[in-house]
C-alpha cells in the first residue's frame, strides 16, 4: 500500500471539512423547515379565554356589542338593571345579558390558528363596516375592559352536552384561536329588550270592547267569571256568530301580548288607530291603540287603569302596568293587531240555510208527503 503524502493528508481533512459541514447545513436547513411548520400547526390546548371574567361580571357596567345583524349597547344603572341604550334605555332583558356574559366567561381556548390578518375574513373574524364577525365589549365602569373578544365562524354546534366550537380572536389582536364553547349575541336590538309587559288571564275577562278603523264596532262579553264562552252582540242580520274558540281571538291575544322593538311614544306619530278595550271582572281596564306601521307591522300604545270601587290590588296592578308601558309606543307583527282587533266580518258567518219541504230527501224512493207512484198493470197473459 502506497503511503499517503503530507499533501494528500491535508487535503483529505479538508473534504473531511467540507463534508461536515454539508451535513451540517443539510440538517441546519431540515430544521428550519420543521419549525417553520411547527409554527403554522395547530397547539392544543385548553385554556380560558379570560380568567376571571365570572368573578368580575357583575362590576360591568357597559356591553357593546357590534355585528352585522346588530350594533347596540346596554348599560348597567345604579339600580343594577340593565337597559338598552339605543332604545332611549328601555329595559333590557336580564336572562340575555346574564346569557351572553356567562358565555364569554366560559370561551375555551383550545388551539392556535392563524395569525395572519389577511385569512380573517374566511374565518368571519373581521369588524367595521364591512366586517362578518361579532365584537363584544365589557366595561367596568372605572373604564377597564373585562373582556373584548370577536366571535366568528362556528366549526361545530353544541350537541347535548358537548360544546360546540368556534373561531375568535382578542380584539385588537391578529392572532386566532379555535374556541370550546358559544356565545350567546343577541341577533337584533329587538332581542335585546326585556319583553315583559303584563300578565291578563283570559278567564279575569268580562268585556272586550273593539273599535277598528274603517269597521263596526262590537263588544264580547261573558255573564260571569265562570261562564266559559264569550258573547257577542250585535250580530248582523243574516248572520250568527263564529264558533267560541274563534270569539276568544283578542281575549288569547292580550293574554300572550309581545313586542318586536319599541320607540318613545312622542317619536312616532298614530294614525288610523284602532282600538281594542279589556275590562276584567275585578275592575282593571286595559286599552291598547293601534296603528299601522312601516311595511309589515303596526305600533301600539297601551294604557292600564281601575274602577273606582276596585280593590287595592287592582289599583296598584293598574299603575304597575302604566310604569311599565306609559311613553312607550310598541311595534307589533300585523298578524298580532289582526287577532287584537279582529274586524267584525271575521267573528261571524252566513246562517245556515234552511232545507225546502217540498223538495224530496235524498238516498229515500218514497219521500214524506210525496204522492206514491201508481202500480204497474199485471203483464197479458202468454
Amino acid at each position: 500500500m502506497t503511503a499517503l503524502t503530507l499533501a494528500d493528508r491535508k487535503r483529505s481533512r479538508h473534504l473531511l471539512w467540507l463534508l461536515l459541514a454539508a451535513v451540517l447545513a443539510s440538517a441546519a436547513a431540515v430544521l428550519a423547515v420543521l419549525g417553520t411548520r411547527a409554527s403554522v400547526a395547530p397547539t392544543v390546548m385548553d385554556e380560558e379565554m379570560y380568567p376571571g371574567l365570572a368573578a368580575a361580571g357583575p362590576t360591568a357596567t357597559t356591553i357593546k356589542i357590534e355585528s352585522p345583524t346588530v350594533y347596540v349597547t346596554l348599560n348597567k344603572g345604579a339600580d343594577g338593571k340593565w337597559v338598552v341604550a339605543d332604545r332611549s334605555n328601555y329595559p333590557a332583558n336580564p336572562d340575555g345579558v346574564r346569557a351572553l356574559l356567562l358565555s364569554i366567561s366560559q370561551l375555551h381556548l383550545v388551539e392556535r390558528r392563524t395569525a395572519d390578518p389577511a385569512r380573517q375574513p374566511a374565518l368571519d373574524l373581521t369588524t367595521g363596516k364591512d366586517g362578518s364577525g361579532h365584537a363584544v365589549t365589557i366595561t367596568a365602569a372605572d373604564g377597564t375592559v373585562l373582556a373584548a373578544v370577536v366571535a366568528g365562524k362556528v366549526q361545530s354546534r353544541a350537541t347535548g352536552n358537548t360544546p360546540g366550537t368556534l373561531f375568535v380572536r382578542r380584539a385588537g389582536e391578529d392572532q386566532t384561536w379555535l374556541a370550546r364553547g358559544g356565545i350567546a349575541i343577541p341577533a337584533s336590538i329587538g332581542a335585546t329588550l326585556d319583553k315583559t309587559l303584563f300578565t291578563l288571564d283570559e278567564a279575569r275577562l268580562k268585556s272586550i270592547r273593539v273599535e277598528q278603523h274603517g269597521g263596526k264596532p262590537y263588544t264580547l262579553s261573558r255573564t260571569a267569571p265562570d261562564a266559559k264562552d264569550f258573547t257577542l252582540d250585535a250580530v248582523p242580520e243574516g248572520k250568527i256568530a263564529q264558533a267560541p274558540a274563534v270569539l276568544s281571538t283578542p281575549a288569547s291575544a292580550i293574554g300572550g301580548l309581545t313586542f318586536d322593538d319599541v320607540l318613545k311614544a312622542d317619536a312616532v306619530k298614530m294614525t288610523d288607530e284602532s282600538v281594542a278595550t279589556f275590562t276584567t271582572f275585578d275592575g282593571l281596564t286595559v286599552k291598547v291603540t293601534t296603528a299601522p306601521g312601516e311595511g309589515d307591522s303596526a305600533l301600539a300604545v297601551i294604557e292600564a287603569s281601575a274602577a273606582a270601587d276596585a280593590k287595592p290590588e287592582q289599583t296598584a296592578e293598574a299603575v304597575a302596568i302604566n310604569a311599565r308601558t306609559g311613553g312607550w309606543a310598541y311595534k307589533l307583527p300585523s298578524y298580532v293587531v289582526s287577532n287584537l282587533v279582529p274586524p267584525l266580518d271575521s267573528l261571524v258567518t252566513d246562517k245556515p240555510k234552511p232545507a225546502d219541504p217540498a223538495l224530496p230527501d235524498e238516498g229515500t224512493g218514497n219521500p214524506e208527503g210525496a204522492t206514491p207512484a201508481p202500480e204497474a198493470p199485471p203483464a197479458p197473459p202468454q
